[in-house]
């Protein structure tokens, strides 16, 4: 398994010093590049200290994936744009939470919702076969999102898109938010491609950067990981107000489980 952050190119040389594998970026703030800033972007990527090689935030919160403003023409073009610049950078994997984008809005039926959300899926899976990128579905906490909170659901909705190029990520903070257990990462079983890892507050209002001695439990995702012989790898997703404070903390937390 390699370690990973959620992270800018930017600090690509930052998180290499601190002891990270890969750094994952912001995928609807590659896509919104202008085509001369993407292109020096493409020129730096091979000589990144940690590569790009996933991408977060899928989708910006004005492309409607459920509601009366699902558009596919245009969905379809941001997929071609976003999918071909990731692939252009290396990205292995793109990960699709995006919950402004797929949050069903008040008045419009949920059983339709849940269609345009599975139809979006299959798109962004065949274009994501296009482009030879991975695709996984982020299960996001209710307060952000009102629809595929749980890794069951990603499952579930992974078993029927029943497409090569979709998968499923565990993310421990939303996992956590859901009440769900590091064995619900097992029960996705070759279809779990991806994970995100955090530190929790408390009160589980949000998350943080993980630190020797925080309290925190991560033995248990971490067995049920090498019994399902997982295969894929870990990124940390959370925010700080000193990376270079807290990213080589963070590194030294989790290095060892891995």
């Amino acid at each position: 398994m390699r370690l990973g952050v959620c992270t800018g190119p930017e600090n690509s040389g930052r998180a290499s010093r601190a002891g990270f594998d890969y750094i994952e970026c912001a995928l609807n703030a590659i896509a919104a590049l202008e085509d001369t800033d993407f292109d020096e972007l493409l020129q730096k990527a091979p000589f990144l200290p940690a590569p790009i090689l996933k991408c977060n935030c899928f989708l910006p919160s004005w492309l409607k994936v459920t509601g009366p403003e699902a558009d596919e023409l245009r969905q379809r073009e941001y997929l071609e744009l976003a999918l071909s610049r990731a692939a252009a950078l290396g990205v292995e994997t793109v990960v699709f939470g995006s919950g402004a984008a797929r949050f069903c809005p008040e008045g419009w039926p949920m059983d339709q919702a849940w269609r345009q959300l599975y139809g979006f899926i299959l798109l962004a899976g065949e274009y994501g076969q296009k482009h030879g990128v991975k695709i996984v579905l982020e299960p996001l906490r209710t307060q952000e999102c009102n629809l595929l909170n749980l890794v069951a659901e990603a499952c579930v909705i992974s078993a029927l898109a029943d497409h090569p190029y979709v998968g499923v990520l565990g993310d421990s903070f939303h996992m956590a938010c859901g009440g769900e257990g590091p064995d619900a990462l097992g029960r996705a079983g070759q279809k779990l491609w991806h994970m995100h890892i955090s530190r929790h507050f408390q009160d589980l209002s949000g998350r943080g950067y993980p630190y020797p001695g925080d309290g925190e439990e991560y033995q248990a995702l971490m067995d049920v990981l090498k019994a399902m012989d997982y295969q894929g790898d870990i990124s940390l997703e959370a925010g700080t107000e000193d990376f270079d404070r807290d990213a080589p903390l963070a590194v030294e937390r989790i290095r060892p489980y891995l």
